[in-house]
């Protein structure tokens, strides 16, 4: 597979980038996302995380996923043991909008894939686009355990 060059990522992470000329976070997150490769450290990824989370997306919940799907699939690509930190940001949308089975939500999410790359070749990295198509799916626990908390919350 050959890597995003830079000035696809460029244009993948363009509203982040945006973003970033208001929210610190943001901006922060775009410039270590640049960096992040299979070799960051876990100190580098546990701040991007950290940045992530600041962010604090207000939208729909479809512009919620839609904006998030980028830059989490890209780093699950590099870094899969954060997926605990972050998977959330791509079932919790999902299942407020009715997806509480884990076929399901992995059947939208690689429909979305399809759905936003013919919208836009640039919405997802290669490695993105990697990690959906053959790690998603792998990671079934992992969404019954995110759909559950999902559940959790919604039933208090």
């Amino acid at each position: 597979m050959k890597p995003t060059t830079n000035s696809d990522f460029e244009k993948i992470f363009s509203n982040l980038a945006k973003m970033g000329n208001t929210i610190q976070s943001a901006k922060n997150t775009f410039e270590l996302l640049r960096e992040l490769n299979p070799e960051t450290t876990d100190l580098q990824c546990d701040i991007l995380v950290s940045e992530i989370h600041k962010i604090q997306y207000q939208s729909n919940t479809n512009s919620y996923f839609y904006f998030y799907f980028p830059i989490i699939s890209h780093i699950l690509y590099c870094k899969p043991q954060y997926e605990k930190e972050l998977l959330k940001y791509l079932i919790s949308p999902n299942f407020a909008n009715g997806t509480s089975q884990v076929n399901e939500m992995i059947l939208i999410i690689k429909e979305a894939i399809k759905f936003k790359l013919n919208e836009n070749e640039f919405y997802l990295t290669r490695e993105s686009q990697f990690w959906v198509e053959d790690e998603l799916y792998k990671l079934e626990k992992e969404i019954q355990r995110e759909i559950d908390i999902c559940q959790k919350e919604l039933d208090e």
